[in-house]
């Protein structure tokens, strides 16, 4: 049984946040069945840990293919009561860095398919991403493009140009 929750967590190492509770083989795609620890949770309002639970549901995330096949990753969030009075009733747990709020993917699916649509675009990441079973639309391709920061550039010194702060009037160099 050890043997088996290695490899789960060889295969579904960025997922290990979450309780891994279940992997089922579904044909065409694979589906994982995970769960939040039961650890205190701090409110997003006032920041008050709390393990009171309200309720459930369900969210599910896509996840990198595995043997050229679909990952679903089901995972089953808490809903929690804040106990600090006049607070926020209830609020949901997040987990950055493996579900992203409104996200339907993992982010380091986001980001290899990220690093595809950079190079690519379009329909032909669209095309490309198809190969290892990701499910891709053109549009999806653009607006993760978008989505992605800008690349820091680095200014250029200029040597003997000096600019006054104030003005903004350049000077020449002493000669």
């Amino acid at each position: 049984m050890h043997d088996l929750d290695k490899l789960v967590n060889v295969v579904f190492s960025g997922l290990s946040p979450l309780v891994v509770k279940d992997v089922a083989d579904e044909g065409e795609w694979i589906q994982a069945r995970a769960r939040t620890p039961d650890r205190p949770v701090a409110c997003p309002g006032c920041g008050t840990e709390t393990t009171r639970v309200h309720g459930y549901h369900e969210r599910s995330v896509a996840d990198v293919p595995v043997d050229a096949r679909r990952v679903l990753v089901v995972v089953r969030i808490r809903r929690l009561v804040c106990p600090t009075r006049g607070c926020r009733q209830t609020f949901r747990e997040q987990l950055p860095g493996v579900l992203e709020r409104y996200q339907r993917r993992t982010p380091r699916m986001a980001s290899q398919i990220g690093a595809v649509v950079r190079e690519l675009a379009g329909r032909a990441s669209e095309r490309v991403m198809s190969a290892p079973a990701v499910r891709l639309s053109r549009h999806t391709a653009l607006r993760i493009l978008l989505r992605l920061a800008l690349p820091k550039r680095r200014v250029p010194e200029c040597w003997g140009w000096t600019t006054s702060p104030c003005v903004g009037a350049a000077t020449t160099p002493p000669c």
